[in-house]
């Protein structure tokens, strides 16, 4: 009989099940479940696709809508400062104004 003053546990083993993970087979599978199709999606995701078909809500979609509209508020900010920083330098007295006070220092 083995006698010890400390308990030492067993090591925890590590259960790690790798799965296989691809997009366009998924997608495959989505079409066939929003077409009635046989698929291997389960029930709830079927209803899932049904109702969102039913709404006209695609996730891919909104997320592409999205980025057109950050792309396009991206460019409007860009343009407004740029004709900004043209209309400062070219129309009005500030960059004059600013050279006189920078070659003033120099003498």
């Amino acid at each position: 009989m083995k006698f010890s003053f400390f308990h030492t546990p067993k090591p925890r083993t590590f259960n790690y099940i790798p799965r296989y993970y691809n997009p366009e087979q998924e997608a495959l599978e989505k079409k066939k479940a929003a077409m009635g199709l046989d698929s291997k999606l389960s029930e709830r995701e079927k209803r899932r696709m049904r109702i969102r078909n039913a709404y006209g809500y695609d996730p891919d979609d909104y997320k592409e809508k999205s980025k057109i509209g950050f792309k396009t508020v991206r460019y409007v900010l860009f343009f407004g400062l740029m004709f900004f920083f043209v209309y400062v330098i070219f129309e009005t007295p500030f960059v004059e104004r600013f050279f006189e006070m920078f070659l003033s220092l120099g003498k």
